[in-house]
């Protein structure tokens, strides 16, 4: 794979977010919901502080089918995981509808990819809305009565 990103696009409470593959062959876009970004920035983390730092630096990468063209796809469920018999970390996405006759893709990246992915997933929550410290709901720029506090005491944004 030539390059992995993760993007977003918008302002925060209007974002979109994007998980994007170059391959030699063509474009693979998955499009994820913050939540999911959320959880692949964990997965990330998790993997790479499991896998041994000298692993996943040059994964075979002609071992897998190759997508030709251009994909893009509202991923439901991605996995991630370290695959030794190709020296590289396996991200398989799928339950998406596709015109193309897919129910899965699954994408081998290098170790510094990965590194690269976690990067910018931290950069795109951290730019986010700020959450209430109590109930964990995106605070919007006005007041937020706060269901934690029983609608007791008013938290306010702190842009």
């Amino acid at each position: 794979m030539r390059a992995l990103q993760a993007q977003s696009f918008g302002e925060p409470g209007q974002r979109t977010f994007r998980l994007r593959a170059e391959t030699e062959e063509g474009t693979v876009s998955l499009w994820l919901e913050k939540e999911q970004v959320v959880m692949l920035g964990t997965a990330v983390d998790e993997v790479l502080r499991r896998v041994p730092v000298g692993f996943g630096v040059h994964p075979e990468s002609d071992v897998l089918r190759s997508f030709i063209g251009e994909l893009e796809v509202k991923a439901g469920a991605l996995t991630l995981s370290y695959d030794a018999d190709h020296a590289g970390f396996l991200l398989e996405a799928g339950d998406f509808a596709s015109a193309f006759a897919l129910t899965s893709i699954a994408l081998l990246a290098s170790r510094q990819q990965l590194e690269s992915v976690g990067d910018e997933i931290r950069e795109i929550v951290a730019a986010g809305r700020p959450r209430c410290p109590l109930c964990g709901t995106p605070l919007t720029g006005g007041a937020h009565f706060c269901p934690e506090s029983n609608g007791h005491l008013e938290v306010a944004n702190q842009e």
